[in-house]
This record gives structure tokens, C-alpha cells and sequence, in this order.
């Protein structure tokens, strides 16, 4: 690192990839704050599937009844859309995973590519805090991302080691809660400290606390630059 910019730069990176990293264990729940960014509100949800019923039934009827094809084959393909779009993040995990399968597949990308395809593909159906919340899981997704990271150098690398941080820090953080976490290979393995309720107003504390210390920590980072 040559200059000011590229340490600030570096740093902002691994700090981004680490709230994404961070974020990403919850995409098994359909209400996380990760799930969230990638689907509509619970209220809209509701009403597209609600739209969806009408709007496909309003199609079949009127192909039934021998009025324009056409217009009912419309009506069937908004009723399609508004299913899709209830179902959003389910959607987009799957096409994100099965992106990352063609990669490894057909293009040769990197093993890890294998690895994340198939976990977004199971991630829709999967119980929470099971899978994608094992350590087993973590540490294969860490020695993937590491090795992945080390063919390259600067961004990419730092962009991995950000969400190896992130991740591990979520699990971290779910240790303190009443649900922990449990091994995928011996479920009767599980850490949970029961410090406070996972979602309950402690949790909020601590998180709020957290970002306080982290901004307090930019400002030394940079007086100290």
C-alpha cells in the first residue's frame, strides 16, 4: 500500500465484504434482515399472491369460456408474474445458484463455485440455524473463499477475508442467544449461551452498541492515517 487512499480503500472493502458475510447466514429465513433486501414486504407479498390466484383464474375462465385466447394467455402470464414476484427471494436464490453450478460446470470456475451454487440452492428450504449455520459449514466455505482469495491479490483476497470475518462473527453472535448454534455432523452438539433472545431488545442493544464502537474505530483508523 503505496498511499493513504489505498490503506482507506483496503480497509473500506474488507469492511464491506464483512457486512455482506455477515448478513448472509440469515438467507435461510424468509424474514432475516438479508431476506428482506431480496424480497417484498410480508403486506405486498400477501397481495401479489393474492393477485396471483385472481389473475390465473380469470385467464382459465376465459379460455374456457371460448373468448380470446390471447387475452386470457395475458392474464395467465400476469397471474405467473405476481407469483414470482411473492416468491422473490426464492427466485433469485435459485437463479443465483444455478449460476454458480453452470460456472463450475461449464466454464471451470473454481470449486467454491460448486460449493455456494448448491447452498443457494438449498437455502429456500432448509430449517434455520441448521445447514448454513453449522460450523462444519462455515469452515468449508472459509477454506474455499481463503484458497480462492490467494490466487489473487488485493480486492479479491480482501473482499474473501471480509466475509470470512462477517460470517464468523455472525455465528459468534448467535453463540450469546437462546438459540446458538449446532453441528451439522452431531446435532446434539449445539453452543448457545442464553445470554438474551435472538431478536429480543438485548440483542438490539448490543447491536446498536456495536456500531457505535465500530464508528469510534473508523475515526481512530483515520487519525491515525
Amino acid at each position: 500500500m503505496s498511499t493513504t487512499l489505498e490503506v482507506i480503500g483496503f480497509a473500506g472493502v474488507i469492511c464491506a465484504a464483512s457486512i455482506v458475510g455477515g448478513l448472509a447466514p440469515d438467507l435461510d429465513h424468509k424474514t432475516s434482515t438479508a431476506s428482506q433486501k431480496l424480497q417484498l414486504s410480508l403486506g405486498k407479498r400477501k397481495l401479489m399472491r393474492a393477485l396471483s390466484g385472481i389473475f390465473l383464474v380469470i385467464g382459465c375462465v376465459w379460455i374456457l369460456l371460448g373468448c380470446s385466447i390471447q387475452a386470457g394467455a395475458i392474464w395467465i402470464g400476469a397471474g405467473i408474474m405476481a407469483g414470482c414476484l411473492a416468491r422473490l427471494r426464492t427466485i433469485i436464490l435459485i437463479a443465483s445458484g444455478t449460476l454458480m453450478l453452470m460456472g463450475y460446470f461449464v466454464y471451470d470456475w473454481h470449486w467454491m463455485a460448486l460449493f455456494a451454487g448448491i447452498a443457494l440452492l438449498i437455502m429456500p428450504f432448509v430449517k434455520h440455524r441448521w445447514i448454513i449455520h453449522s460450523p462444519e459449514f462455515a469452515i468449508v466455505l472459509s477454506l474455499g473463499l481463503f484458497v480462492f482469495g490467494s490466487q489473487y491479490s488485493g480486492w479479491v483476497m480482501a473482499s474473501c477475508l471480509g466475509f470470512i470475518a462477517g460470517w464468523w462473527s455472525h455465528l459468534f453472535g448467535d453463540i450469546f442467544g437462546s438459540d446458538g448454534i449446532r453441528s451439522l455432523f452431531v446435532p446434539k452438539f449445539k453452543i448457545a449461551l442464553r445470554l438474551f433472545d435472538n431478536g429480543g431488545a438485548a440483542e438490539r442493544m448490543i447491536s446498536k452498541l456495536c456500531h457505535l464502537l465500530s464508528i469510534v474505530v473508523w475515526v481512530i483508523y483515520g487519525l491515525a492515517l
